[in-house]
């Protein structure tokens, strides 16, 4: 399954609340995407994984928005 699949079943489920939809998305962050120091010199690999965070953070900011409207 990819990310983008994975982030889609995490969002669009029914049965998590908005705190169990965060704490999966980030535990779906590849640690590795931290490590990269110089994006000119990343292999193709770490900027794969780094597009994937990028996906991962924005489904997080969603969830964040829509429980800030709620409040």
């Amino acid at each position: 399954m990819t990310i983008t699949e994975q982030i889609r079943q995490i969002m669009f489920s029914e049965e998590l609340s908005d705190s169990e939809k965060l704490d999966r998305l980030h535990a779906l962050i590849p640690l590795e995407s931290f490590e990269i120091e110089d994006l000119s010199k990343a292999t193709p690999a770490q900027l794969r994984q780094l597009k994937d965070g990028f996906a991962i953070t924005e489904a997080m900011q969603q969830i964040r928005r829509r429980t800030a409207g709620k409040e």
